[in-house]
């Protein structure tokens, strides 16, 4: 038996793995806030965005914190928003995820990085309705060199190119062609490039599960919040809601003032989640659902 399979060792081992995941995520809380106001996610170090005073270090624990702190600046009182923990503790759950199914290894930590992307992604769509170029291009790049290593899910590196390739065409293909026929935005293209990095990192198999759960699960939450009541519309994708403009490579100038459709809802975060499911639960869906076996 390895040194690490022993029990006192596992428990050591977890509880780090634990510690780097919850760092990962308040470092993802960064690159949320940060990266569609077009900010350096290095410097200067965290502050309070109400009062700008910086964040002592005790202060900045992941989870912990927030829990001491109820919640709020210590400075100026203002809500810090439960996003923060909730994003730290997903990093903690990625971490863990891809140390129970790699153990200590280069595909955990591929997997780590794969995951920590998405969750960014995901949660800056929700605020923004922008997935930028600057996590979506490296996530197609990072994936063609985790499958050139053999640490990605892709299986080949000609299956990772092949899903990079055919996510972008399939979905710019739809985006472009419902531009043409409804004469306005049908679906963003930073949903092409996102598609195409999970293409990247789980292979050209994972687009058509991916898509198809993404689309059910979009559909259902829509229909739910159209009854509640609940859509409204987003903001522009030049801006973030109360923040700077994001950057021009992002939206074009034509599209500064863009505003979805009223009972519009991002559709990055489902592609999100679909792909996590892919990633962790392919298997058990090719059970429940017989039409997506074959992409196993």
């Amino acid at each position: 038996m390895s040194p690490l399979d022993q029990p006192l060792a596992r428990v050591v081992v977890g509880a780090w793995v634990a510690l780097v995941g919850a760092v990962v995520g308040s470092f993802l809380n960064v690159v949320i806030a940060r990266v569609p106001a077009g900010e350096s996610v290095v410097r200067p170090r965290s502050r309070c965005p109400r009062c700008r005073t910086p964040i002592a270090w005790y202060d900045n624990v992941p989870v912990l914190s927030w829990v001491l702190l109820r919640g709020r600046c210590r400075r100026c009182g203002a809500a810090i928003p439960i996003r923060y923990p909730l994003v730290e503790l997903l990093g903690l759950g990625a971490a863990l995820a891809a140390w129970a199914r790699h153990g200590l290894s280069p595909e955990a930590l591929a997997e780590l990085v794969l995951v920590a992307m998405l969750i960014a992604l995901a949660f800056i769509d929700l605020d923004t309705w922008l997935l930028p170029h600057a996590l979506t291009w490296p996530l197609i790049a990072l994936g063609l060199v985790a499958a050139a290593l053999g640490i990605g899910d892709a299986g080949s590196l000609r299956s990772a190119a092949a899903g990079a390739a055919i996510g972008f065409a399939v979905f710019a293909a739809i985006s472009l062609g419902a531009e043409k026929l409804l004469r306005k935005e049908a679906l963003g293209f930073g949903d092409v490039w996102l598609l195409s990095g999970l293409g990247a990192w789980l292979g050209v198999g994972a687009l058509l599960p991916i898509v198809l759960l993404a689309s059910v699960q979009g559909s259902i939450v829509g229909i739910a919040l159209l009854a509640l009541g609940r859509t409204e519309p987003g903001p522009g994708r030049g801006a973030a809601p109360g923040g700077p403009a994001e950057h021009a490579e992002e939206a074009p100038s034509a599209d500064d003032d863009w505003v979805p459709p009223r009972h519009a809802i991002p559709f990055g975060p489902f592609l999100v989640a679909a792909g996590l499911e892919w990633l962790y639960l392919a298997e058990p869906l090719a059970r429940a659902i017989p039409l997506l076996a074959p992409f196993v």
